[in-house]
């Protein structure tokens, strides 16, 4: 029945607007890393949690600030990322079922070194920033409005990359033809390694994100990489405007339809969205034939 009050209704909106955000970090990095090197990287959503437990770990162990504890966690993770690259999938570039192989690998094998280090149940970051604001008589918790802002901010700057830097023009360069960025002098090998430190750091930053607003556990990473898939195939693969759409209705789908509908209908109504969106438009929203 749908049926709700205007309270429940902000607050969802806000929650949804929140996971939107963070499931574009997610995204865009297994985007950039699925448009430059062709593979799907299972493993996204591990670095995802893993960055997630980082952060976790120098907040709470070490007393720092969750923000510098998240800028902490995406450079470690983005240093993962590197090393994921040049070591693992380097070598295994065009073999996209070796590749698949050794990314479901390395998630269980992520997955694993979580629980040993930090066990199963659920963990919390302290907030960015404690209490709440009010707008129009409704109160609007900090730590979600920062969340967004950050999110945002790192999405503004990949955005500024990809189209004001050569390195961002490269990166493009090497999507559209990998073999042909070699006539252009661009090494496609350091465009992997750029886009997997990149993408590694914003799931990272999603993972800290997701951990102070919601919650932190070894088996977050699953649920976010599916989220990560459905963005990039509703939105349009190799779009960073697809993204940041996809991730808004995926989002708000996730903060609304449970608080309306109930808990499984917020889970079927929007795959079954996505599925008349792709019957409708196959190529996604911002994709091409």
């Amino acid at each position: 029945m749908f049926e709700f009050s205007g309270h429940a209704l902000v607050q969802g909106l806000i929650s949804g607007f929140a996971l939107s955000w963070i499931y574009i970090l997610m995204a865009l990095g297994l985007a950039l890393i699925l448009s430059i090197m062709n593979i799907m990287q299972f493993a996204h959503g591990e670095v995802y949690m893993m960055g997630g437990y980082v952060a976790f770990y120098f907040a709470v162990m070490f007393g720092l600030h969750p923000f510098l504890a998240m800028l902490i966690s995406m450079i470690i993770m983005a240093a993962v990322g590197l090393l994921l690259e040049r070591v693992f999938f380097r070598r295994l570039l065009g073999k996209p079922l070796q590749s698949m192989s050794v990314a479901i690998g390395l998630l269980l094998i992520l997955q694993t070194i979580a629980v040993a280090g930090f066990g199963v149940a659920d963990q919390h970051i302290p907030n960015l920033w404690s209490g709440g604001f009010g707008i129009l008589g409704w109160t609007i918790a900090k730590d979600r409005a920062i969340a967004m802002i950050v999110a945002i901010a790192l999405t503004a700057l990949l955005y500024l990359l990809l189209k004001k830097s050569k390195y961002g023009q490269a990166i493009v360069a090497t999507a559209q033809h990998r073999e042909g960025s070699l006539l252009r002098g661009i090494n496609p090998n350091q465009m992997s390694a750029m886009v997997m430190a990149i993408g590694s750091a914003f799931a990272a930053a999603g993972g800290a994100l997701a951990a102070g607003i919601f919650v932190l556990n070894p088996f977050i990473g699953g649920v976010a990489l599916i989220k990560g898939i459905l963005i990039i195939i509703l939105g349009g693969i190799g779009s960073i405007a697809g993204v940041v759409v996809g991730g808004m209705i995926l989002g708000f789908a996730d903060g609304l339809l449970p608080v309306a509908f109930g808990s499984a209908a917020g889970v079927i109504i929007p795959l079954l969205l996505i599925i008349v969106i792709l019957i409708i438009k196959p190529q996604g929203l911002f994709g091409h034939d």
